[in-house]
């Protein structure tokens, strides 16, 4: 029987094929059960792992409807909140391998890797709990033999990329992205709606579009080199950043920095590039002010007025990047309440480098193997799915601890392991949520100590697995059977 969840999620699946549709609830089903296995040991038997890969190799299945029926159910999550933050990111995925390459995969950042890469748009409440991708593009680059002769990092090649129109660039994405928050909000009337975004989302175009809207407030983080519009013209120009230095700080604050590493293979960096990250707490300071800017980059002159937060480390290390963010915004910041709820906002655009954390270390998605990427692409779909339940069941835990386990687990889920951990016969009132996915993650090595905090997506997902394992096996022979087995 198929998980109820499962029935939940694929209630909008249109693949023109019931079979097809059949076989999609019953793949995500086995898939979610086994995240970090590959696909034939996560299929119960030989004919499941054939009928697996034929439906990714199926015409009719690709990226797009694969994803469909979860974009719709998160649609329906959004509509329950009264404020959800849409924060979008790239990732790139990694199919490189030692003896074979998967054809049709592109090449990735320093061109001596190929794969693919993956756009999000994810849905988060307030208080960092997954509801689901609304929109998400993958794509492929030419592959490093296909690319003109041209050193990288020349002057030739920079020239050549600066040249290329805008909608022909991958930065375009950020616009497109920015775009879709609109068809989102029409979908979900009554939710405030802010888009979240890092640097590479400081782009003329992108600020332009979300101040020309009023369906979605907006956080972009800026890189700075935007140049204040000033009205007296003897005055020197000045960077947006050192104008928000020179203001008066409106208060400090300690913030929780959270580390930042390769996360899955050795190999494989989510940002590469960038230096580690540890985990540390930093006090800063905090500046604010509505500013006029100027775009020196296409010799934009008339001016641009938005409202900008500027966040400093107050003490520096030499050990440490210190923390300096430049956040540009569309909400009010007319006190320091609100200039505070800018910040929460904007710390929960890690949640969605987590999420990526899920897909690529929880559902081992660079691991998979297809010999072309058409297949890959809808498996990463299906996957995407499993990596948003997984990371969801660890949120709502914290989000909703004293909530009764029922709301995500079913009767013989939450009684078999409560059996199997605390070896004594399950209580009549189902614990709570947290209570459950405590016990689920000492399934994955969780160390339930008094006074610990809540288990991270690791020990959950781990746990999840051995989960169904037991609770399959409680429906079979165990106290749960239906029917004596001989």
């Amino acid at each position: 029987m198929l998980s109820r969840w499962v029935m939940d999620e694929t209630q909008d699946i249109n693949l023109l094929d019931k079979r097809l549709e059949q076989r999609f609830r019953t793949l995500l089903d086995s898939l979610s059960q086994a995240s970090t296995a590959s696909i034939p040991a996560a299929c119960n038997d030989r004919a499941e792992m054939v009928a697996a890969y034929r439906f990714f190799d199926n015409e009719k299945v690709r990226f797009e409807n694969v994803l469909e029926p979860h974009i719709e159910s998160t649609y329906r999550r959004i509509k329950a909140h009264k404020t959800v933050l849409l924060v979008q990111d790239t990732t790139e995925l990694d199919l490189t391998r030692p003896h074979s390459e998967v054809e049709g995969a592109g090449s990735l950042h320093n061109g001596n890797r190929c794969g693919a890469l993956l756009h999000l748009l994810h849905a988060f409440t307030t208080d960092g709990t997954p509801l689901g991708t609304v929109s998400a593009e993958a794509w492929t680059r030419e592959s490093r033999s296909d690319q003109p002769a041209l050193k990288r990092g020349s002057s030739e090649k920079r020239v050549q990329i600066k040249n290329r129109p805008f909608h022909d660039k991958e930065t375009f994405r950020w616009l497109t992205t920015a775009q879709h928050c609109a068809d989102v909000k029409s979908h979900v009337p009554k939710t405030q709606l802010v888009m979240l975004a890092d640097r590479e989302s400081d782009i003329t175009e992108v600020i332009d579009f979300c101040r020309s809207q009023a369906d979605f407030d907006w956080i972009i983080r800026s890189d700075g080199g935007r140049i204040v519009n000033k009205d007296d013209k003897t005055d020197p120009s000045i960077a947006v950043r050192e104008s928000l230095r020179n203001t008066a700080t409106l208060f400090t604050r300690e913030l929780e920095i959270r580390e930042r590493h390769a996360w899955g293979s050795a190999t494989v960096k989510h940002r590469p590039g960038k230096a580690d990250r540890r985990d540390r707490a930093v006090s800063v300071s905090v500046h604010f002010d509505t500013v006029t800017l100027n775009d020196p980059r296409v010799g934009k002159r008339e001016g641009v007025t938005l409202n900008a937060v500027l966040v400093r480390e107050t003490k520096p290390t030499n050990q440490d990047e210190p923390i300096e963010w430049l956040l540009l915004t569309s909400l009010p910041i007319g006190s320091q309440d609100q200039v505070e709820l800018v910040i929460e906002y904007y710390l929960l655009r890690w949640m969605i480098e987590l999420f990526f954390k899920v897909l690529k270390s929880g559902c081992k998605i660079e691991s998979r193997r297809f010999e072309h990427i058409d297949r890959f692409l809808p498996a990463l779909a299906l996957y995407l799915i499993v990596a948003w339940r997984s990371l969801y069941v660890c949120r709502m835990s914290r989000a909703h601890s004293e909530k009764s386990c029922k709301h995500l687990y079913t009767d013989a889920e939450w009684q078999s392991v409560w059996q199997v951990i605390n070896r004594t016969s399950p209580p009549k009132k189902p614990p709570t949520l947290l209570e459950m996915t405590k016990l689920i993650a000492q399934l994955g090595g969780y160390v339930n100590r008094k006074n610990a905090g809540p288990p991270g997506p690791q020990t959950v997902w781990l746990g999840l697995q051995a989960m169904h394992l037991i609770a399959t096996c409680w429906l079979t022979f165990g106290p749960g059977a239906t029917k004596t087995c001989v």
